[in-house]
């Protein structure tokens, strides 16, 4: 029975604590401690490496293969769309 007790009165404290917290995401977001290491069982210490992109990386990936995609349809669109368009807009006049 104590040990039930315990557990209660520890969820407890945690729904109180939870309730009393009004911090808002970003006073969260500053709160955040990335920890880089892995200690093994045998004492040694791994690096854990980040492998995910910067936002600067992202967008340049996003800019090349948009500028790609660009260059390859664009060309395409202007010969077969082009003459259609114009021919249109002068009949317009």
């Amino acid at each position: 029975m104590p040990e039930q007790q315990s557990i209660k009165e520890t969820l407890d404290v945690i729904r109180k604590a939870l309730e009393d917290d009004e911090s808002s995401l970003e006073e969260i977001k500053d709160n955040v401690l990335i920890l880089n290491k892995l200690v093994k069982e045998d004492g040694t210490i791994d690096v854990i490496e980040d492998n995910s992109l910067t936002k600067s990386e992202i967008k340049e990936i996003l800019d090349n293969k948009l500028e790609e995609l660009f260059d390859q349809h664009f060309e395409k669109w202007l010969n077969s769309k082009l003459p259609v368009h114009l021919e249109k807009y002068f009949n317009k006049k």
